[in-house]
């Protein structure tokens, strides 16, 4: 069965995919940063062949935000999200996003620098779902709510569904010298995080992979690159360590043909 979507990975080419004042100069004011992520918006639809205008991503919580839902909210994308000039601005306080195959050229991903973006598609049904995969977000299964909003809301069968797992750092230089604080599920990471002369190795894709095959996904494609060694791509862990070359985010994506 031949995919019928688009899957696009931006990088340095493109730019800084981020408004984030902490990825530019203090001297810079909001407007000017708004124009320059606008700039990289548009070179990335030149690049990919999409509209820059039709973008969307989720507003996902993490630690210490000021909103809330329950793990694994999806919402399934309509006009009623479309009806702004720029996409971009509108705000859906989720983990996942669904797309169906009749909104073509509407462009779904999310900003990344170095955790995994997840997209599974119903190649059968038309309907593609994404979210970002943080690791800790991977410790409390999301992989697997992505699957299970496609089996829930479009009863979606396994043998259909397709899943690429994005760019993101690997387990040869993702590393802790010390266990991570939000590897809560033993289980899980009893064979994806590894010591090694004293070290944590982490294996996200593995993770993912594990909880993908637990519910019978079959159709898994992960991308090679590895965001923390690529001069591609941008990676918080390079960055953190004080690489000012790997400072930014990226945006992983699709869109329907």
């Amino acid at each position: 069965m031949e995919s019928k979507i688009k899957i696009f990975e931006c990088g340095k080419a493109e730019g800084i995919f981020s408004k984030n004042k902490k990825f530019y100069p203090d001297n810079l004011t909001k407007s000017e940063i708004t124009k320059q992520f606008n700039e990289v918006k548009k070179r990335a639809g030149e690049h990919f062949d999409f509209d820059d205008k039709k973008v969307i991503q989720a507003t996902q919580k993490y630690k210490d935000c000021n909103f809330d839902y329950p793990d694994g909210k999806y919402v399934v994308l309509n006009e009623t999200h479309m009806q702004k000039k720029d996409y971009w601005k509108e705000r859906i306080e989720a983990d996942i996003l669904i797309l169906e195959e009749k909104y073509k050229g509407v462009v779904l991903g999310n900003q990344m620098a170095d955790c995994p973006i997840v997209i599974a598609e119903d190649r059968k049904k038309g309907v593609t779902a994404l979210a970002h995969c943080g690791a800790s977000y991977i410790d409390r299964l999301l992989p697997q709510d992505i699957i299970k909003a496609l089996r829930k809301e479009y009863n979606s069968n396994l043998e259909d569904i397709y899943v690429y797992i994005g760019s993101s750092a690997k387990k040869d230089t993702y590393i802790y010298d010390k266990y991570p604080y939000w590897a809560i599920n033993k289980e899980l990471w009893k064979d994806n995080l590894e010591v090694i002369n004293g070290n944590y190795h982490i294996d996200m894709n593995g993770a993912i992979i594990k909880q993908l095959k637990e519910l019978g996904i079959k159709n898994i494609e992960e991308s090679p690159i590895n965001t923390m060694i690529d001069d591609r791509y941008y990676s918080h862990a390079e960055s953190s360590k004080g690489n000012k070359d790997k400072l930014g985010q990226n945006f992983v994506g699709f869109y329907y043909i």
